[in-house]
């Protein structure tokens, strides 16, 4: 791959558009404005300079890592491996004194104490599931997003050197241009993961469609027009520029409908998220609100021995 030379092949696909025009003595009606120089000055280089400038893939990794660390302090063991991806994730021990702290409390007395274990300390398991799978579902946004646009600079490069090598062969016909767009393939979709119910009078548990990148997820979008792009070529210079330039319009459409799959999933969950906070985060304790009067009798924290 030369994604980083990606204007340089721009710089060569001008010289040799313009080169290919002259020699032929192409006359183009398209040329009577600014000459062949001028046309593909002003046509080549803007088509790819926006895709010289999208995102380093490499600028994923990072928050990538620090939700798996996120998953690493999440996972109690009850899920013990990434629900899209499948990696295992070891229980974290440091959760475990939660489940245990009701037997430290056992002489603790109060309508506090009966909340405490009802709203916090039994709910606790399913919260914390619920969290570790919510923030796997977030790092599989990011690892698809990271896909996503490695394939976007695989495939214009591949435009590139396609373009390139018509001028090169000193034509390109129909049968010979061929790009086949990896965006779409890049990133996937499953069915949903589901969350564990965490307060008493909750639903049925929720489900969650996840998206990712495809190499961690069991099926990819389904194929559509966007995915084949269109032959092309020809033996005038105009004629495999405007290939170029069809099979670059139809890649920008295919990066957007990829990024439009994965930002309406992070909205569907962000959303869900938002009507169910119950599932992802433990209940107010009733203390916070009661009378200073309160705090000590029977209705607030009673008495421990």
């Amino acid at each position: 791959m030369s994604f980083d030379q990606l204007m340089e092949h721009a710089s060569e696909i001008q010289y040799l558009a313009t080169k290919h025009a002259l020699d032929k003595n192409e006359a183009e009606p398209e040329y009577a404005r600014n000459g062949v120089d001028g046309y593909y000055a002003e046509l080549v280089a803007p088509l790819f300079k926006p895709f010289s400038q999208v995102p380093d893939p490499a600028g994923y990794q990072a928050l990538i890592d620090d939700l798996s660390a996120a998953m690493h302090d999440l996972s109690s063991g009850r899920t013990d491996q990434d629900p899209i991806d499948k990696d295992p994730y070891l229980a974290n021990p440091a959760l475990d004194k939660i489940h245990t702290a009701g037997d430290n409390l056992q002489d603790w007395t109060g309508k506090a104490a009966m909340a405490f274990k009802a709203k916090f300390l039994d709910p606790f398991p399913s919260i914390s599931t619920n969290q570790f799978i919510l923030t796997a579902i977030l790092k599989a946004a990011l690892e698809a997003h990271k896909a996503m646009w490695e394939s976007t600079r695989t495939d214009i490069d591949k435009i590139a050197h396609a373009t390139m090598d018509a001028f090169d062969n000193g034509c390109c016909d129909k049968n010979t241009w061929n790009v086949s767009f990896t965006v779409l393939s890049s990133i996937g979709a499953v069915g949903a993961a589901i969350l564990t119910v965490a307060t008493e009078g909750a639903a049925a548990p929720l489900a969650l469609t996840v998206i990712g990148a495809a190499a961690q997820v069991g099926a990819t979008l389904p194929p559509d027009s966007l995915s084949d792009p269109p032959k092309g070529g020809g033996e005038r210079a105009l004629q495999i520029t405007n290939s170029m330039k069809a099979a670059i319009d139809q890649l920008t459409q295919v990066v957007q409908k990829a990024e439009s799959e994965i930002t309406s999933h992070v909205q569907a969950i962000t959303e869900l998220v938002h009507g169910n906070n119950a599932y992802f985060v433990s209940a107010r304790p009733a203390l916070a609100g009661m009378p200073k009067g309160d705090l000590t009798d029977d209705s607030g924290l009673g008495h421990s021995d």
